[in-house]
Parts: C-alpha cells; sequence; structure tokens
C-alpha cells in the first residue's frame, strides 16, 4: 500500500471519455456530460511557460502554459476525458499510462494541460 496513491491529499473532477454517433453517422469520443469524483489522488505541476504570444486582450497580460502530473490508483481516465481541479479545467496530453508491476505500484499517471 502506498499512502499517496491510496491517500493523496487532493479531489480531482473527470468527465469519462464516451463514444456518440454525430449528425453525419461517425462514431466519435468526447467527455461525458456529467463529472465522476476521484478522491485520493495526487496533483503536482510539472511545467509552466510563459509563452511569446500575446493575449486575445492586452489587459490580460501574457498567455501562460501549464501543465500537471495525476497520480491516481485508479480512475476512469481516457484520451478525451477532461480533468478539474483547483477551478483549473484540463485535458490529457496524450493518453493516460497504467503502471502493473505489482499490486503495492499499481497506478495511473497522466500528463494534463490546462485549457484556456
Amino acid at each position: 500500500m502506498s499512502t499517496l496513491l491510496d491517500h493523496g491529499p487532493h479531489t480531482v473532477k473527470i468527465w469519462v471519455e464516451e463514444e456518440v454517433t454525430d449528425s453525419r453517422g461517425n462514431i466519435i469520443r468526447k467527455p461525458a456530460a456529467d463529472p465522476v469524483t476521484v478522491t485520493g489522488c495526487t496533483m503536482h505541476p510539472v511545467s509552466s511557460t510563459r509563452g511569446a504570444f500575446p493575449a486575445i486582450d492586452v489587459r490580460q497580460g501574457q498567455r501562460v502554459d501549464a501543465a500537471w502530473r495525476l497520480h491516481v490508483r485508479d480512475a476512469p481516465l481516457g484520451w478525451w476525458s477532461r480533468i478539474e481541479f483547483d477551478g483549473k479545467v484540463m485535458t490529457p496530453l496524450g493518453g493516460p499510462l497504467v503502471y502493473t508491476a505489482s499490486n503495492g505500484t499499481r497506478h495511473i499517471s497522466c500528463t494534463l494541460i490546462e485549457e484556456r
């Protein structure tokens, strides 16, 4: 048992990836309408860059792109999921990584990028 994987200090909302049929009959993936709350996970910032691109409105300042890492024992994460933490809405940057080496260290890790 890992304290951080089983009893982490953070809570996130996850909009589960779902498949739907669009108006043209194509099957597409998108975040579900209602979120699932996941407790006991760990979120930490990975990087933050102040972009060279100006904001749409000069009064808003410069654009800042931030990446976060989610570590959780188990969660319904997919490539098209949406995650909310501390008022920030994020999407997976690549897919979630599932680690299954042993029961004690089994977990899901995912790099997230803040939506703008």
